[in-house]
C-alpha cells in the first residue's frame, strides 16, 4: 500500500487546530475530505504534531496510505484545486513504508512574532501579538538565554498525559524595526510550551517579571501566562 508524504502550509485563523474534532473545522479534517473526493476512499492522515486553534504552519509534514495508485503531480494539483485558499500543499512524495510523520521527524522550529509598537500593523496583525509598550530587548535576550539548554519544561506545559517533559531547547531573537521574532528549536515540544514561554519572556521584557521568577518555572512552578495563538507559526519541520 503506497505511503505518501505531504508538505503543506496553512493559516490557522479559521481552524480549531490541526486534529480532527467533531463539529468544528480543522486542518486535518479539511485535508481528509479533499483526499476522499479525489481518491474515492476514506483515508486517515498522520500529522507531525498537533497545532492549537489559531496557530499557523509555514511548513507541516503529514502522511497517509491509500489503496489507490495515483501520480504524485496530479494529486498535488488536485489537492490545491479543492482545498480552501488558507491551506496549500507544496509537495506530495512517496516515502518508505515505515515513514510516520509523527515519529520520523527529528525536530521542529517554531516562530513567534511580536509587533512591538503602539500602532497596529493590519498586515501583520493576524500573524503576531501586538505589545504596545517598549520591550527591554536585552532583558528578553537574557531570558531566552536562561531558558536555552536542557531543562524540564513541565512548568510551561499543559500536560494531558505522562510524557517526557525534559528537552534541549534553543531559543533566539531577531529584531527588524518594531517586529521582534523569537525562534525555538527542539526535538519535540509540549502543549502550550512556546506560547507560555513567550508570554513569560515578554513579562520580563516589560518589567513585570524578573529572571529569578522566570527560573522558578523551570523548577516546576506553573506558568499562568499564555501568549495569543495568532503569533505562533510552525516554521520548519526537520526531517
Amino acid at each position: 500500500m503506497p505511503n505518501l508524504m505531504l508538505r503543506l502550509a496553512y493559516v490557522g485563523s479559521g481552524y480549531s487546530g490541526w486534529q480532527v474534532q467533531p463539529g468544528v473545522p480543522t486542518v486535518q479534517g479539511t485535508l481528509e475530505l479533499a483526499l476522499e473526493r479525489i481518491l474515492g476512499e476514506r483515508v486517515r492522515i498522520t500529522g507531525c504534531c498537533r497545532t492549537d486553534a489559531g496557530v499557523h504552519a509555514q511548513d507541516y509534514v503529514a502522511n497517509f496510505r491509500t489503496d489507490r495508485r495515483i501520480d504524485e503531480g496530479r494529486l498535488l494539483r488536485a489537492l490545491n484545486a479543492l482545498l480552501p485558499r488558507d491551506i496549500g500543499v507544496y509537495e506530495v512524495r512517496a516515502v518508505p513504508e515505515d515513514f510516520n510523520a509523527r515519529y520520523s521527524v527529528w525536530g521542529k522550529v517554531y516562530l513567534y512574532r511580536i509587533w512591538n509598537a503602539p500602532t497596529r500593523n493590519p498586515f501583520l496583525y493576524p500573524f503576531s501579538w501586538q505589545v504596545p509598550v517598549d520591550l527591554n530587548l536585552q532583558l528578553v535576550e537574557d531570558a531566552l538565554g536562561l531558558l536555552s539548554g536542557e531543562h524540564d519544561f513541565r512548568g510551561f506545559a499543559k500536560l494531558e498525559e505522562e510524557k517526557n517533559t525534559s528537552l534541549r531547547l534553543e531559543a533566539w531573537m531577531e529584531v527588524r524595526g518594531e517586529l521582534v521574532e523569537i525562534r525555538f528549536r527542539a526535538t519535540h515540544f509540549l502543549r502550550y510550551m512556546v506560547r507560555r514561554i513567550t508570554a513569560a519572556v515578554v513579562r520580563v521584557g516589560v518589567g513585570k517579571m524578573d529572571l529569578p521568577e522566570l527560573e522558578g518555572y523551570l523548577k516546576g512552578r506553573h506558568c499562568p501566562f499564555t501568549a495569543p495563538a495568532r503569533g505562533l507559526t510552525l516554521e520548519r519541520v526537520l526531517l
